[in-house]
């Protein structure tokens, strides 16, 4: 008798134990259905070296950009495709879970679904277009120091009056902090006091950029309001920069260089180099446009700087960078009618020289004469008056509260603008 009781025990525990292994079954069945169906809401920006359709069709650099339960629509090198699920290769099948359209065994019940790894992130939802009233350029989102950031670079946003951070599917962050300047390189980060959806990660600090290295760089190409990836390598790296072959232009400034492998952000888009024309870069990579970013794998020191006053900066050097084209155009009689004259009309300097150019042109239709002498004289006051203006806009000119962008950008201002005075000086004796 004593032996019933604990066989009937160990029976009720087993029939209890059958609905518990059943519910867990189902719970990873069910958490695996919620991560390939996130997976495929987040697949956008996904990259592939190359994938192989089940019909035999090979695509080479592949980024997907949307998957249904019907299909994967991706760019590849060849331009855009489609393949339906019954067609999509294995690796596919099981990243997104379409392994009983096709045919393919699932992966076991035991086996949770792992997420893909960073790579596999939406990148294209972490980039936002930067509109402003002057330029156009790109930024993104990164998680760091607990903080979301806009990252992007000092010169995209210098210069502009109003700005606006548009995302891919048209929505507007409009809530930042205070801007952060890197003391050193063309970058700038604002905190983000709303809630963004997605964002990058940062490299970590000890140099994740390495010569060779494949990266892709993304951004607002030719300022067009799209955000595309370029493909390529790291050609070089410095302290502060580094230098790829991906073909980014004018608008992808300001967008991120991402670690192909990692998918974390290497660096920022600044600037491109001229093609130079020498005998010592002919056939070599230096006779081709040349493309930098500043490195995010290293620390910076930042500056804290309202948003109004950096933009404030950017239009006072402004100012003096149209001061000076000015003064240089006005020294070429052959340019008193270009553009720059039109667009700068309000200045005093646009002004005089119209008022001359048309005195000079009216002399010339009436059939009157008038001396050169006459001439000069019109044009002497026209330039010492240019010239007495430029050395009063310098003396108001103090850049020492600068954040570093601005004050070496200024500097360099000042330094052109001597040089102009100096011909201005010797023009003035010329016209005596």
């Amino acid at each position: 008798m004593t032996g019933v009781p604990r066989l009937a025990a160990g029976f009720l525990g087993l029939v209890f134990a059958l609905p518990a292994l059943a519910d867990e079954a189902a719970s990873l069945k069910a958490e695996n259905a919620r991560l390939r169906a996130l997976v495929r809401e987040h697949a956008a920006g996904m990259f592939f070296d190359g994938v192989k359709a089940r019909s035999g069709e090979t695509y080479r650099d592949v980024v997907i950009k949307k998957v249904t339960a019907d299909a994967v629509r991706f760019h590849h090198a060849g331009g855009d495709a489609e393949l339906a699920v019954a067609d999509c290769p294995a690796v596919w099948a099981d990243l997104f879970g379409f392994q009983a359209a096709i045919g393919l065994k699932a992966a076991k019940p035991e086996e949770p679904l792992a997420l893909p790894p960073s790579p596999a992130a939406p990148p294209a939802e972490s980039i936002a277009v930067v509109e402003g009233d002057r330029s156009n350029g790109t930024g993104f989102f990164c998680r760091t120091e607990d903080r979301i950031y806009l990252y992007t670079a000092a010169h995209v946003i210098s210069g502009n009056t109003k700005l606006q951070v548009k995302l891919r599917n048209g929505s507007i962050v409009r809530k930042f902090g205070d801007l952060e300047a890197a003391e050193g390189a063309d970058l700038v980060r604002l905190p983000v006091d709303e809630p963004v959806a997605n964002c990058l990660e940062i490299a970590p600090e000890g140099g994740l950029a390495k010569v060779g290295s494949e990266v892709l760089a993304s951004g607002n190409a030719a300022g067009a309001g799209t955000v595309g990836f370029e493909r390529g390598k790291v050609l070089g790296v410095g302290p502060t920069s580094i230098e790829i072959d991906a073909e980014v232009i004018q608008g992808n400034s300001g967008g991120p260089i991402l670690d192909a492998a990692s998918g974390r952000a290497l660096g920022v888009v600044t600037h491109l180099t001229a093609a130079r024309e020498d005998r010592w870069a002919k056939d070599t990579r230096f006779s081709a446009v040349r493309r930098f970013g500043c490195r995010l794998d290293r620390h910076w020191d930042w500056k804290r700087v309202p948003v109004e006053t950096f933009l404030k900066e950017g239009k006072a050097i402004l100012a003096v960078q149209e001061q000076s084209e000015l003064m240089i155009a006005a020294l070429k009689p052959s340019l008193w009618k270009d553009e720059v004259f039109r667009r700068l009309s309000a200045n005093p300097l646009a002004r005089d020289i119209t008022a001359l150019d048309s005195w000079i042109e009216e002399q010339r239709q009436g059939g009157q004469k008038f001396s050169e002498t006459d001439r000069k004289r019109r044009l002497r006051g026209v330039l010492d008056s240019a010239r007495h203006r430029s050395k009063s806009q310098l003396a108001s000119f103090n850049v020492e509260g600068f954040a570093w962008f601005h004050r070496d950008l200024a500097e360099k201002e000042v330094r052109s603008r001597e040089e102009i005075d100096k011909v201005y000086e010797s023009s003035l004796l010329d016209l005596r």
